[in-house]
């Protein structure tokens, strides 16, 4: 029942963040989100983001951010780069992302439907090398390049920070 996340005047528990979150993990998994399947998530900053973004760990995907503020050209790039099939967005963002092919999901307005899913924890299909997310670089040619981040990358690097700050469950970072 404790406070997970806040964002302005708004905040969900860890039990509300992990059932929506697994709500949208078993909706993507029905529309075919499984490891390294890519799925960008362009939402303002917001409880939806991290929802999205867990759901999208929890379907198994790979998450692409896609920050709405970017230029269209270079949002363009990252979608034709990536060639990601799916969109998970929200109505203030929508009509910044450039034209694709891809699947949209908005967030806001489907979730009625989401919601629907069950609250359970999905079984998990990813292993330790599959994709954890893709990050875009600025590109020192001036073109942006995609890294490709695995899980393993992600627990290397969370292990190493935990270290050198001496971080424990008793501590905050911000």
């Amino acid at each position: 029942d404790n406070v997970a996340v806040v964002y302005e005047d708004q905040e969900l528990t860890y039990q509300q963040l992990n059932e929506r979150a697994n709500q949208l993990a078993h909706y993507l998994r029905k529309i075919g989100v499984g490891p390294d399947t890519l799925v960008a998530l362009a939402v303002e900053r917001s409880l939806e983001m991290v929802i999205g973004l867990l759901g999208i760990l929890k379907a198994g995907g790979a998450y692409v951010p896609l920050d709405p503020t970017y230029p269209q050209e270079r949002l363009q790039f990252m979608l034709e780069d990536t060639q990601t099939p799916i969109i998970i967005t929200d109505k203030l963002t929508i009509d910044k992302l450039p034209s694709t092919w891809a699947q949209i999901i908005c967030l806001d307005e489907e979730w009625d439907y989401i919601k629907d899913f069950p609250s359970s924890t999905p079984e998990n299909l990813t292993s330790s090398h599959h994709l954890a997310y893709i990050i875009y670089t600025s590109g020192s040619t001036g073109k942006p390049k995609g890294v490709l981040i695995s899980h393993t990358n992600v627990i290397n690097y969370t292990n190493h920070i935990l270290q050198k700050l001496n971080l424990n469950s008793s501590r905050r970072i911000f």
